[in-house]
């Protein structure tokens, strides 16, 4: 008997399949925003990113990953790649690397054994620059509105530019158009950026606030800048595994008081290291200058990893005046203004601090932003805010705001000029001017680059380039000819002693108050042109090195005086063997014309090379080769020689060209022919020397100044170019001291 109980009934209707089987599930965590942006590296030289995902999926299976890129038809969608094989749990994590592109990507995840399941994340990314900007107001008034009082410029890309900032409150992300620039200083940032990348996309976090230290800021217990709330702006600005490529700062206004132990204080905070290079352990005291110190709870290398992040060290900015100068650090007066004295001497630590061996997280230094307005007018006749970058005009905020993105750009080399700087001098030889140029390009200023009127005279130092002193005094001036600066003395003729300076103090060339505040003369420090986005040109770096300027005059001259009794001069060596060449000169000046006979001025010993003053003016030569065969005897010059008169005489004997060259005061008076071939060279047992024989006759007795002699000759008679063999210049102690010196002592 059958039950139905008992009887399993098929309900699958005709034609139905059995269940599809379980292919497996994956899903991708998205990141915190949309469009956030991944750092490509162009600090340390990359141009890809390592883009961090995790997910779920069946434990065990291999998920693959891939970026989509959804703004140029796929072209830099990158191939898909084993990420991760899920753990146990489900759980799976990995990086994979993306190019920097113009376009937004969205991340893709599959199971490598079933790739028809797929995820999708929610939100896109980009990958291009992650740029942090490090310090106190003058930084701050970019993105502050209620100092932006001018129209923003135009921003051409309303998704490349987004700003996080802060740092003194809740963090915030703002994307730069034009509907919301933040303020015209972003605005002006952004449109830079954009000029000179376009396409590219940019996250810049302002670690700005107003009135800030550095020292307060990595020191707990300091209430000035809570460390904590940078972290947590950075954790912000990075908490979906993005790294800061680029670092950037220009704090000199607080910790500027360091001055020259700038550097030291500082680079601690850098490169956890002192700057004779010993481990500093954090918590630390920092010991800076006579000593000094301050205590640290933290450094940067807590928030960077300096494997992908570089610093940008621009500036030292601008600082002006605030009473009237007498030059760039004092007032009028003399006194010492120890607030700029101070920002030169940190300008030149921050300089030093760069160049030591471990500062390898820092870029090379660019631009020194200093062409642009701080302050505003009272509206009484006076000026006010001098220490902060102008709100009311495109030329201040806006300004800064550019040449902040242009120092950026140029030290990660995403732009390519060559940085102004002074670095070729041209001493005119009578000491009528001094020029100074720059390899970079032709140099120029705000005014001449906008055809503005010139400056005026209203100040003994509104000249047409600012900035100059001559040796600590303001430039009276300077003109631009032809792509250099051209800088005339102040009085009289340069000498030998003088110098020039640029950029000392603030860098502002600024000397009185408020009258160059009201002329606007920052528009005369000098620029260059080289077709950098939104300005008129980068400026020139402040401080030239000290070999770029050298004074290259020749020193005043110090003659010395020789009697009957000496000095004479004698090499304790012969003339090597092989000499073809000798020549000789001197500048000198007769007591009197010899009373009988001949004075000796030059001479190889054994008469194998004698130049003889005789007693009516006349000059007398004779040559022997080194066989002492007489090539040239009794040679009479007329020369016109004189007692109280200075001369400068070269003369020059060729044994291969067959001939001895006279000249005088610049001109060539005599060519004397051999009268023999001679062997074609000087004796190489013989020595050369100067005023006397080798045997004390013959004294000269007057005064020289420089007596000089070369184992080489020229075809024209001149002196060669090449450094001499010998040369004897005065003071009597100098000419008194000279190994070859023998007889009497010059006086």
């Amino acid at each position: 008997m059958i039950t139905l109980s008992a009887l399993t009934i098929d309900q699958r209707r005709v034609g139905d399949s059995p269940p599809a089987p379980n292919l497996g599930s994956v899903t991708l965590t998205g990141f915190s925003a949309d469009r956030v942006v991944f750092d490509s590296g162009a600090g340390v030289g990359l141009a890809e990113a390592d883009i961090p995902l995790s997910g779920t999926s069946t434990a065990g299976e291999v998920v693959q990953a891939r970026a989509v890129s959804l703004d140029d038809g796929g072209a830099t969608t990158t191939a898909w790649a084993d990420l991760a094989t899920a753990d146990p749990s489900g759980v799976w994590s990995g990086t994979i690397t993306v190019p920097r592109s113009a376009s937004w990507f969205r991340p893709e995840a599959r199971l490598k054994a079933q790739p028809s399941v797929a995820a999708q994340g929610a939100h896109r990314f980009g990958v291009g620059h992650v740029i942090a900007i490090w310090g106190q107001s003058e930084p701050d008034r970019i993105i502050s509105a209620f100092h932006n009082t001018t129209t923003p410029p135009a921003v051409d890309d309303p998704e490349a530019v987004q700003i996080l900032h802060g740092a003194a409150a809740t963090p915030l992300r703002h994307f730069v158009t034009n509907a919301a620039p933040l303020a015209a200083g972003a605005a002006a940032l952004a449109a830079t950026l954009i000029a000179e990348r376009p396409g590219e996309k940019f996250a810049v976090i302002f670690h700005t606030v107003p009135g800030t230290d550095p020292r307060e800021l990595v020191d707990d217990t300091n209430p000035g800048r809570s460390w904590a709330a940078d972290k947590a702006l950075h954790d912000f600005a990075t908490a979906d595994g993005q790294h800061v490529g680029l670092a950037a700062m220009s704090w000199f206004a607080a910790p500027g008081s360091l001055g020259s132990a700038y550097g030291e204080a500082m680079f601690p905070l850098f490169s956890g290291k002192t700057i004779a290079g010993a481990t500093v352990t954090f918590p630390a005291t920092i010991s800076y200058g006579a000593g000094l110190s301050y205590h640290a709870d933290h450094w940067f290398g807590e928030l960077y990893d300096y494997t992908r992040t570089r610093w940008v060290p621009y500036g030292p900015h601008r600082f002006d005046i605030d009473a009237e100068m007498q030059d760039a650090t004092h007032l009028l007066g003399g006194a010492v203004q120890s607030n700029l004295a101070n920002k030169q001497a940190a300008r030149q630590s921050w300089r030093a601090m760069l160049a030591l061996p471990a500062a390898t997280m820092f870029l090379p230094a660019a631009v020194e932003p200093v062409t642009y307005v701080n302050g505003f007018d009272d509206g009484a006749g006076g000026w006010t805010d001098f220490s902060h970058p102008a709100g009311n005009t495109p030329d201040g905020i806006q300004a800064w705001a550019r040449l902040t993105a242009h120092a950026i750009l140029r030290s990660a080399g995403l732009s390519t000029w060559a940085v102004p700087a002074f670095d070729q001098s041209l001493w005119e030889p009578t000491g009528a001017w001094v020029e100074v140029w720059s390899s970079a390009g032709p140099v120029t200023t705000t005014r001449r680059a906008r055809g503005e009127p010139a400056l005026g005279s209203g100040q003994p130092h509104w000249t047409e380039v600012i900035g100059f002193q001559v040796n600590g005094a303001p430039a009276r001036n300077t003109q631009i000819v032809a792509g250099r600066v051209r800088i005339f003395p102040n009085a009289g003729a340069f000498i030998y002693a003088d110098s020039i300076q640029y950029g000392e103090g603030g860098a502002t060339g600024m000397i009185a108050f408020p009258e160059d505040y009201l002329a606007a003369i920052w528009k005369n420090l000098p620029i260059v042109t080289i077709g950098a986005a939104g300005v008129d040109g980068i400026p020139v770096t402040p401080l030239p090195s000290a070999a770029a300027l050298t004074n290259t005059l020749p020193a005043a001259a110090q003659p010395f005086a020789a009697t009957s009794t000496g000095p004479y001069f004698l090499d304790p060596a012969n003339v090597p063997a092989g000499t073809t060449q000798i020549t000789f000169s001197a500048r000198f000046r007769l007591a009197a014309l010899p009373p009988t006979g001949s004075y000796i001025l030059f001479a190889q010993s054994g008469g194998s090379f004698d130049v003889e003053v005789l007693n009516n003016g006349s000059l007398r030569v004779n040559i022997r080769d080194s066989a002492a065969v007489k090539v040239l005897n009794n040679a009479l010059v007329s020369a016109g020689l004189g007692g109280g008169i200075w001369y400068d005489l070269v003369c020059s004997a060729d044994h291969a060209a067959q001939v001895c060259r006279v000249q005088l005061n610049g001109v060539l008076i005599a060519t004397l022919p051999f009268s023999v071939a001679g062997t074609g060279f000087f004796a190489s047992n013989r020595a050369i020397g100067f005023l006397a024989r080798n045997n004390a006759t013959l004294q000269f007795v007057g005064t020289a100044e420089t007596l000089r002699a070369w184992f080489a000759a020229t075809g024209s008679g001149d002196a060669p170019a090449t450094m001499p063999y010998k040369s004897i210049a005065g003071p009597a102690s100098l000419a008194n001291a000279d190994p070859w010196k023998l007889g009497a002592n010059a006086t």
